[in-house]
């Protein structure tokens, strides 16, 4: 079996990619490691529209 590489990974495994937030306290932004099903960078607010609610493994 091959090992699957960055660019043949399937949408079951997107792989590691940055969730973009902002302190509510300092209103700085945050990078946030995220392995959820979008497989790319995105902000929560993009994470919230395609899924709402609280994320569950």
């Amino acid at each position: 079996m091959k090992k699957k590489t960055g660019e043949q990974r399937s949408e079951t495994t997107p792989g590691a990619h940055v969730e973009r937030a902002t302190s509510v306290v300092t209103g700085q932004p945050i990078s946030i490691r995220c392995d959820c099903p979008l497989g790319h960078d995105h902000t929560y607010a993009e994470w919230r529209a395609r899924f709402g609610g609280t994320y569950r493994d």
